[in-house]
């Protein structure tokens, strides 16, 4: 019984220490948050407005990958009020700075709410995240994003340009 014990206490310190390590290496693929602070301005405000008056989650063929539009209408409603929520909650703010782990924050819970959704309904979701976060000029990781070589950086930023973007200081047109 004895030699029982010893076994199942060697087994769960392997197997506490296999999670700890797959966790780690995990959470090595999204990027520490950044600390910028940048400037809500007028001009800002207004691309957020237009971007939140869109009628998101259309099919498109922007580039790196085209988009069939959301599974259901629900599954619509649920994602563009997720978008429109960050969009809010960043509009409710008053001109001035704004930090990177604030909006980083709005974006998670944003995230949060189509979790449950398809991968390319999901995929959607954080591009319109990714144009928020590059309308308001952020340079550096929002810290949620893991994207591989298929979605290039352009130089001098950390996150992967929203679909449709050719630059960074150069956006799709809002429908």
């Amino acid at each position: 019984m004895r030699l029982f014990l010893i076994v199942i206490c060697i087994l769960g310190v392997a197997a506490v220490a296999f999670f700890a390590f797959v966790y780690w290496r995990y959470s090595r693929l999204f990027p520490a948050p950044s600390t910028e602070i940048v400037e809500l301005t007028p001009e800002k405000r207004t691309l957020l407005q237009r971007l939140r008056a869109e009628n998101k989650f259309q099919p498109h063929d922007y580039p790196p990958l085209g988009y069939t539009g959301a599974e259901t209408p629900e599954d619509r409603a649920r994602a563009t009020a997720a978008v429109n929520g960050v969009i809010d909650a960043i509009l409710a703010r008053p001109n001035g700075p704004i930090h990177a782990k604030e909006v980083s924050g709005r974006i998670a819970e944003g995230l949060r709410q189509v979790t449950t959704l398809a991968t390319e309904d999901r995929e959607r979701t954080q591009g319109y995240m990714l144009e928020i976060w590059y309308t308001l000029g952020f340079k550096g990781a929002t810290g949620h994003f893991a994207y591989g070589a298929a979605y290039a950086r352009p130089d001098g930023y950390s996150e992967p340009l929203p679909p449709g973007w050719i630059a960074p200081d150069k956006p799709r047109p809002i429908r």
